[in-house]
């Protein structure tokens, strides 16, 4: 698996205001173990916890896509 990080800030959930990303110093936290990968663009969302809303994080996955 492959990811990149993107420039990342501290992100709140548009729904609920929940905070779904931490930027820290050299590290970017997603509070919410549940993601989800665009195949075309390798785009990833975070399930926001309270509210089940998908959020947009700096994150982008550039790895192969097969099934296992």
């Amino acid at each position: 698996m492959t990811t990149k990080v993107e420039q990342a800030t501290s992100l709140r959930c548009p729904v609920c205001r929940a905070k779904v990303v931490v930027a820290l110093q050299n590290e970017v936290v997603i509070h919410n173990a549940i993601l989800k990968v665009d195949p075309a663009s390798g785009r990833v969302t975070a399930k926001c916890v309270r509210c089940k809303a998908w959020v947009q994080v700096p994150l982008r996955y550039t790895g192969d896509m097969t099934p296992s």
